[in-house]
């Protein structure tokens, strides 16, 4: 069953809202806190023994942002926590895809708590303007079968996307 947003919102499965508007029939929508690029490579294994996030550099910006073609990394203002019997997925609001612009990003899974943030894909040739705490992806929450025992990996409680193991600089730019 997917949780509604009023739901969502009440049992506070989404934390650090803006404002009442981002309650949405079957979610929650999540707004832009920042947004950085990749500045090395990733190492990703199958046990994680070798796996090292890649570093980043925050884009500076004051209230707004014009993004070129390519692949960044965005943050959003909001967190989760996800109960033990959820899971999160996210999902771009329409107004992205309708301007040439995706959003990836992977599951929340249950019992996940701390920051949220995804892949931006700009296609659009000519680009993207951001303002500051724009709402661009929508969380949706979905009850498991069943009680699980949770997540516990290098993510738990992380302030933002690239994680206890990332490193994040603020740009030159």
């Amino acid at each position: 069953m997917i949780l509604s947003g009023l739901e969502v919102i009440t049992r506070q499965l989404v934390r650090n809202l803006r404002h009442t508007t981002q309650q949405q029939p079957c979610g929650v929508d999540l707004t832009l806190r920042e947004i950085s690029k990749w500045t090395s490579p990733a190492t990703i294994d199958f046990d994680n023994t070798k796996r090292q996030a890649a570093k980043t550099s925050l884009l500076a910006f004051d209230n707004t942002i014009t993004l070129q073609p390519g692949a960044d990394l965005i943050d959003f203002n909001e967190t989760v926590h996800v109960p033990l019997n959820c899971m999160g997925s996210l999902f771009p609001r329409s107004s992205l895809w309708r301007s040439g612009v995706g959003i990836t990003a992977g599951v929340a899974d249950a019992g996940y708590e701390g920051a949220l943030g995804a892949l931006l894909e700009v296609k659009n040739p000519h680009g993207l303007v951001l303002h500051r705490n724009a709402k661009l992806a929508q969380i949706v929450f979905e009850e498991l079968g069943e009680t699980v025992e949770g997540y516990s990996g290098i993510y738990q409680s992380s302030t933002s996307s690239v994680g206890q193991d990332g490193d994040r600089k603020p740009s030159k730019v």
